[in-house]
């Protein structure tokens, strides 16, 4: 308090030799923390992003390739069905049961020359 009296003596005390606190720290170093902590916690988040990316493209590929061996199995399976509806042995047991043919008879068959 300036000027303040002496509760004993009634003198107006001066205290202007004690010396005025300085702050801990400056306006500058408060900013370059701030700064600091703003940098530490964008790489962080930074990290933590990346990995859980990496993470979901891991399940994505596993999922993916789940996938691709159901197509080649079926692939593989339509491949089969595809011979077999074009074996002549298939062919020529549809051909007499669906259709009601029959192998030609002798004096049906034309030769050209």
């Amino acid at each position: 308090m300036v000027g303040a009296r002496n509760s004993r003596t009634g003198v107006r005390v001066r205290n202007s030799r004690t010396k005025k606190k300085q702050p801990f720290l400056s306006a500058r170093q408060v900013f370059l923390i701030i700064a600091l902590l703003f940098v530490f916690m964008g790489s962080g988040i930074t990290y933590v992003w990346s990995t859980f990316e990496k993470t979901q493209i891991g399940y994505d590929l596993s999922r993916l390739k789940k996938e691709e061996m159901k197509l080649r199995e079926t692939h593989r399976r339509l491949e089969l069905e595809l011979a077999y509806l074009k074996s002549p042995e298939n062919l020529t047991r549809q051909a007499i049961k669906k259709l009601g043919l029959r192998p030609p008879a002798p004096e049906q068959i034309i030769i050209l020359h």
